[in-house]
């Protein structure tokens, strides 16, 4: 046993910081909780890195002090391993500052639990870097509160992982910002479930762009609601693949605003099934085009019920193919 661990809490706390510094990692790690919790903030902040290292589990779980995590420097925060962090309590962990806990590796996100990551501030997760966003696994994720979630900076949503997407609840997607939903990627939107995508609101779905509609598949987009289908703007309706308009529910089709059914192009009307184009009310026949028209087929315009064919203008009758 060395002098040091054979010392009271009384005579730790009375070493000075050169001591402190010049400890051996050996004796830094065979101090017990109470040593340890009785060193002094200006004892603790001489630290070095290397005595940092090697504090065990033990130490931080039982005897590291509020006090003692809030004097840690940049520096020796960067030292932690993940071991080191998991051993933290809720309470040191909310009180790393945010300098502090955005300088901590990404090995060492690894080992925040989920109930660790439940506690995480505000502020501390407006701290994350993209790369330890990035670092994030599902069931951490899965631990943020709707709160967290819409504390999330942009860069750090686009920076999580396919798979956590994936794994992220309805509610907790429905938490998302619009300027994080705007921030996406096409392949995180692509990873998204069908209940994720049915509980996204209006305005979400209007921060959305066009290559993120695109990456869509049938099944995703027959899951939105008619309130959300209506909420698509032109522009990335324009963008859809026929394939997804083909599968699209009549009651998909009937809320298209008259703006929306004119910004489909030809491609986009001759995939329409005759099922959806009779669903059309006569104001959205109305505001077909005669390039639209000129596109129906055969089948398609023979599905067209009397009203329909009544609200169409001469010009767009006279275009229609036979």
């Amino acid at each position: 046993m060395s002098l040091v661990t054979s010392f009271s809490t009384a005579q730790i706390a009375a070493l000075s910081t050169n001591t402190i510094a010049a400890l051996a990692t050996a004796d830094v790690a065979g101090l017990n909780s109470d040593q340890f919790a009785a060193l002094t903030t200006t004892q603790f902040s001489v630290l070095t890195s290397r005595q940092i290292a090697v504090i065990t589990t033990t130490q931080l779980s039982l005897g590291l002090t509020t006090n003692q995590v809030v004097a840690l420097s940049t520096l020796q925060a960067s030292a932690l391993s993940s071991n080191q962090v998991g051993a933290l309590t809720t309470n040191a962990l909310v009180a790393l500052e945010t300098a502090d806990f955005a300088v901590l590796k990404t090995a060492a996100m690894v080992g925040l639990s989920s109930d660790q990551v439940k506690v995480l501030s505000t502020d501390q997760i407006v701290a994350l870097t993209t790369t330890q966003a990035g670092s994030l696994g599902s069931d951490q994720a899965q631990s943020l509160t709707t709160n967290q979630i819409v504390s999330l900076q942009s860069a750090d949503a686009a920076a999580l992982k396919t798979s956590v997407i994936a794994a992220l609840s309805s509610n907790q997607v429905h938490a998302l910002t619009t300027d994080n939903v705007a921030s996406l990627k096409s392949a995180q939107f692509a990873a998204m479930t069908s209940d994720q995508l049915a509980g996204l609101s209006t305005d979400q779905i209007v921060a959305m762009a066009s290559a993120q509609f695109s990456g869509l598949n049938s099944s995703q987009f027959n899951a939105l609601s008619t309130n959300n289908i209506a909420a698509i703007e032109t522009r990335d309706l324009v963008g859809l693949k026929t394939s997804i308009i083909a599968t699209l529910s009549s009651d998909q089709f009937k809320v298209l605003t008259t703006d929306q059914v004119q910004s489909l192009t030809s491609a986009q009307f001759a995939a329409i099934s005759t099922d959806n184009l009779n669903a059309l009310s006569t104001n959205q026949i109305v505001a077909i085009g005669s390039n639209q028209a000129a596109a129906l087929t055969t089948a398609q315009a023979s599905s067209l019920s009397t009203n329909q064919i009544k609200a169409l203008d001469t010009v767009d009758f006279a275009a229609i193919k036979t």
